[in-house]
Parts: C-alpha cells; structure tokens; sequence
C-alpha cells in the first residue's frame, strides 16, 4: 500500500464526494472554498506537427524546434542519441520523461490516456538490430518538462527518423468553483450533478449550483445548528442527516423541503464522523469524546439509538466513508499525531485494520475512487492511496482473488488473512462465492509480451466469463463496455490491453469475474491463468505461474423461528398473544425455538428479543451454527421487567461466512422473526 501527493497548498481541506460521472472529487477547504479536483481534466492541443528528427539533435515538442547535439537549448524533450552505426536510443532530456506504447493506431489514442501512463527517465531501445523498439509505426509518449503531454509517432525509422506528435495540455486539475463559505465542513454532490449541498461549522446547511458556486449565490436549507460536522444526504428521501460536535452532540435529519430539523439521537460525545446505512434504519457515528479522546465508532440502530460499539481507543476519529455499496466496511481517519485511515467492520466489534498511515497533518475524510484507489483530505493536501489493486510491474502475473493475495489461500482453498494485521479484507479460513475476482497484473503481462491469456478451472474448462464495465471511448466520457473473451482459432481468449487502452478502463480491469456458480460447491476446484504471446505460443515462466486454489460454497444460510411457548402452550400465529399468571411470573419460563444453519456450516448466527424499542438483557446470542443453537429462555418476569404488558421481537439473523473477494457473501444470509405480546390471564 501507498500513498503519494496530488495536491498541496490548500486552505484545509475537509469534507468530499466524489462524483463517478465526472471523474470529479468535490471538497471543501475550510478557509471559506469549495473546490473541486478533475482525475481526467480536459486536454486540448497545444502543437502539433511533423519532422525528420535527425540523428544526435534533439526537439523540443512544444514548438518542432530541433536543435543540435551537445548541451541541449532550454525546452529540448528528447534526443535522438547514436554511440555508433548500431547502438540508438530516444532519450528524455530537462525533466522530460518517457514511455513507449508499441505498434497501434496513432490516431486513435485519446489525450485523456496520456495522463495515466507509466512515464519514466530510461531511454527507448532504437538500436539498429532485433531489439529496436522504435519501429516504423511504434507510438511513444512523453511528458515534457513543461508538464505537458505528446504522443509521438515513428513514421520512419533510421539515423534521421521521421516523426509526427501531437502535444497536448491539461486543464488544470484543481479548481476553485466557490468562495465565501463560512467555514464549511463537508460537501455532498446532488444526483443531477449540477447542484452541491455544503454544511457550514458556523450552523447552515445551504444549497448551490455548481455553475455559479459562491456562498453568496447558495440557498440556506436549514440553519440553527450546533457546530455541524458530516453531512449524508439521501435526495431519494428528502432527507440529510448531520451530527454536531458538542458534548452532548446530536444526530439530525434535515427536511430538504422545509429545512425542519428532527433529533434522532442525542447525548453523543463530540460527534465528527456519520455514515448511514442505505434503508437509513441504522446511523455510524465516530465520536471523539471527551477530552478529544478515546474515540470510538459506534452503530446506533433508529429509531430507539440501540448502540453497538465498532471500535475504541481510536485517536481522533473524524470522518467515515463506506468502502463500497455492501456497506459492509467503513473507511475512517484518525489524526492526534497517528494521520492513519483504518478499516472497520460494520456488522460487529473488531479490530480496525491500517489501510494506510505516514499521512500529512489532519487527515478528514475518505472518497473512494474504486476499489483501488482511495482519496484523502488532509489539511493541505490531497492524497492518492493505492488499497493493493494497483499492481507494479515486477509483482506475479496473477495476484489473488480481489483483496485476498494468492498467497493468503490456503492449499484447501480458504482465504485466510488473519495473520496480516493490515488487511484490507480480515477473513479466517473463509470459503469463496458469487463472481470472484481473478486478479491479472496487466502491466507485468504487457513487460513480459503477453498478449493474450485463458482462465481455466479445475486443468480443463477454459472460461468464458464476462462483466460489463466502463471505457473511456473519447478519453474524457465513460461508455458501458463488455470485458470478456474473443474465439480465435476456435478457441476462447482474453486479450491483454496495451498501456492505452489500460488507462481507459473504469474502475481497473479485473481479469476475469469467475462465476463460482459453476462449480461444484462444497468442493475445492483450481483456477489457473494461462498466457500466449502474440503468435499464440504459449509463454512459460520460471518459476512456473501458481493455481490457486479456491474451496466453494455458494449454499445459502437458513434461519426459522418459532412463536414462543409459555407453560406449554404456544403464542398464537394470528395474534402472537400469551397470557401469562402474575402469581408464578418469576418462575414461569418463557421458551423461543429457533434454527440458524447452512449445508456446510460456514455461517454465524446472532439472536435478540427487543421488547419496545429496547433489548431484552441478556437476550443476545450468537456464534458459528455448529453446534446447532440452543433454544431461548427466560422467566416471565425477566422479559417483561417493571411491564404488566409488553410487546416483544425475537430476530435470528444467519450471516454466510463466503467471500467473493471483495467482502462478505451477504446475498447468502437469511433471517427470520416473531412478534408476540405478554399479558396477564388467568
């Protein structure tokens, strides 16, 4: 894992949202901004042209000038070096750097690909023999010491080498689209992609085209609040919902109509952090405490506040940010000196994991770009944070299976990270399901002159899976796009994407979504990636390339419950109504039977009687379903209290222990309930 800078120099940036559609993370800086960051700004053409670049000169690609060999003038990108008759290379020169992308249409790349590309000081192999790489019809791109980008096309190699480029110039980046807020905290894009709602420390939340973005021009939505921190907003409801930081704190829902404000939940110590659960049932709170400190994240259900505390002992925890839509894990910075983003598990107390630590001062809050990439705010700076999916060349040709690497498989077939403390996904012996991952280090196979590639499962089925995804089909607009195999010679093939085409794809490719339905669950089977060259030989390596292994379990959970028996007699299916004598309350037990279990096991249960809004004492159970649960039991006093009348909710709930790669099988769990009332009868 990684972390490098994007932007510096800004005026406390805080909260952000990233808008997919646009490539674009919106961010408010606390000195009054709200800004924006472009991931792939517009490029438009600065020079372009045509030349015989003669050997031992050098160009400058900003202007065609080409200048004569010795200390290059100011401006020169590349030299066309010569030692003798045989030995050439293109050399980037004054800050420029340099990468070849190999024989393709020249016209057809897009600028926007140019950005992405891995460009570097070392020279391109031009020698007159067998390893020359500049060919006729070879493209190369250079990022010039001006900090622009040109794509270069050889129309003629030799001693004097023709050459036609095309020089381009990005937008800037970073931009500021509004002034004059006071003091804002976070921002939350609208779904129309034209609007933003900002809430401000100072107790508004307002309402603002993008177009014409000062404070000055924004509508005031609600106001009144006390210090407010991060903002959730569902459109889809009308609703946002905010915490403030105060001690007690409060977690509101805003009326985005009317500007009504409810209180959901009070008595919170210093809240910063808010994340909501999509069905907005559930609200996750990162709290400072007092005194800045032990901090915690905490699950609070609504209505009632039934809390569960994630995770404790953190140092400052401020803002949180759903890893992906199964809105199983939560991304959270801490600050206090430690300037860390950890992982927190959403359904149950655990230990955080580090995604990433070493940040610059005053880290706030997470925008997830896709599953590789994450971006952090911090004071001054905007941080790029590589999760493990953006592969290096040199790394093995095939990684893992998502967030699990080949080598945290065990020969069984079960994932098992628990011995990396820092685990993006903290799994113990954990069988596969659903469309796994099957990650390919594409620029390793692009290094090594792969062009083609066949995943095959159990030494003999040659998949044909495929997923759709987006591609930049202009280099600036995304189009829905089928990654899968193509027949040649009869046989099915995934293609290995050049360094272009590499830079398009969004989010990054996976090699192959492998749908697990297709084997045999309850059975460990063997993924294998085999690669060709662009002649169809098959390549091979040594060490030879690893088959992973991959246990399957696609069986779903099942959870039953029955109507709770007192005495004997069982409450009504209709009415759920027990009668119960008061003279024996305290000795009377109340039984509630139920299953939780799955074909092989792989699953935990939990267990709880809610009588009104609250938990019964005592009434939570849970653990893996072998052995099978024990029935529930309680006196009559004991459930229904100080109550001579109570209503009651008995909930199991059986969670899959399957990953896909990415997270947990939650398509697998399953649940069940019973409401009964307790009164007394004769």
């Amino acid at each position: 894992m990684s972390n490098t800078q994007l932007l510096g120099g800004l005026a406390g940036a805080i909260g952000s949202d990233f808008v997919a559609t646009q490539n674009r993370l919106l961010f408010v800086e606390y000195g009054g901004r709200l800004s924006k960051y472009d991931l792939a700004p517009t490029m438009s053409i600065l020079h372009q042209g045509t030349a015989v670049l003669k050997g031992t000169f050098s160009i400058d690609l900003e202007t065609g000038v080409q200048q004569v060999s010795g200390p290059p003038l100011p401006g020169a990108d590349i030299f066309w070096e010569q030692d003798t008759a045989v030995v050439r290379r293109m050399t980037p020169i004054q800050g420029a750097s340099i990468v070849n992308i190999g024989v393709t249409d020249f016209a057809a790349i897009p600028a926007q690909a140019l950005l992405g590309l891995p460009y570097a000081s070392t020279s391109i192999d031009g020698n007159n023999d067998a390893t020359n790489q500049l060919v006729t019809g070879d493209v190369f791109a250079v990022k010039t010491g001006q900090g622009h980008y040109a794509v270069v096309l050889v129309t003629a190699y030799g001693y004097d080498m023709s050459i036609q480029w095309v020089t381009y110039q990005a937008a800037a980046a970073y931009g500021v689209l509004g002034t004059g807020y006071q003091q804002p905290e976070d921002v939350a894009a609208s779904a129309d992609g034209l609007h933003a709602y900002v809430v401000e420390r100072s107790g508004d939340l307002v309402k603002v085209a993008l177009a014409n973005a000062n404070r000055s021009a924004a509508s005031v939505i609600s106001s009144g609040m006390n210090t407010p921190q991060q903002l959730a907003l569902d459109e889809a409801h009308g609703s946002a919902y905010v915490v403030e930081y105060a001690s007690p704190g409060r977690l509101l829902k805003i009326n985005l109509s009317n500007g009504a404000q409810t209180t959901l939940l009070s008595g919170l110590a210093f809240p910063v952090g808010l994340a909501m659960s999509s069905d907005g049932q559930t609200a996750y709170v990162a709290e400072q405490g007092a005194g800045s400190g032990p901090g915690t994240v905490s699950r609070y259900a609504l209505p009632g506040g039934a809390k569960t505390v994630l995770a404790s002992g953190l140092s400052q925890p401020f803002f949180l940010t759903w890893s992906d839509d199964t809105e199983t894990t939560l991304f959270v910075t801490q600050r206090a000196g430690t300037n860390s983003v950890l992982a927190i598990g959403a359904a149950a107390p655990a230990t955080p994991t580090v995604v990433t630590s070493g940040l610059p001062a005053l880290p706030s809050c997470v925008a997830v770009i896709h599953p590789g990439q994450l971006i952090v705010t911090t004071d001054q700076t905007l941080q790029s944070v590589s999760v493990g999916l953006s592969l290096s060349a040199g790394a093995p040709l095939v990684a893992g299976i998502g967030f699990v690497p080949f080598n945290y498989i065990t020969a069984a077939g079960y994932a098992d990270t628990s011995s990396d403390p820092g685990a993006i996904l903290s799994v113990t012996n954990a069988p596969f399901a659903g469309s796994l991952p099957v990650m390919v280090n594409f620029l390793e196979a692009i290094a090594v002159g792969a062009a083609y590639y066949q995943v095959v499962t159990n030494g003999t089925d040659i998949r044909t899976d495929q997923y759709n995804t987006y591609y930049a089909y202009n280099g600036v607009d995304y189009s829905p796009r089928v990654f899968g195999t193509q027949t040649i010679g009869g046989q099915p093939y995934y293609v290995v994407p050049n360094l272009t085409e590499l830079a398009l794809w969004y989010p990054g490719l996976v090699g192959c979504y492998l749908d697990s339905t297709t084997l045999n669950s309850g059975q460990t089977s063997t993924i294998a990636v085999n690669f060709f060259n662009s002649s169809m030989t098959p390549m091979t390596f040594t060490p030879p390339l690893a088959t992973m292994a991959v246990f399957v379990d696609n069986y779903p959970t099942k959870a039953g419950i029955s109507m709770p028996v007192l005495n004997g007699v069982s409450a009504t299916t209709a009415c759920g109504y027990l009668a119960y004598k008061p003279a024996t309350a305290t000795s009377d037990l109340v039984t509630i039977a139920f299953t939780a279990s799955q074909p092989l096991n792989n699953a935990n249960y939990s267990f709880d009687v809610i009588k009104g809004i609250g938990l019964v004492p005592g009434s939570s159970l849970g653990g893996p379903v072998t052995p099978p649960p024990a029935p529930f039991t309680d006196t009559v006093s004991g459930l229904l209290g100080t109550c001579v009348i109570a209503g009651f909710a008995a909930n199991v709930y059986v969670a899959a222990t399957a990953i896909n790669g990415w997270g947990r099988a939650s398509w697998l769990d399953s649940s069940a309930e019973v409401a009964f009332v307790l009164a007394p009868g004769a």
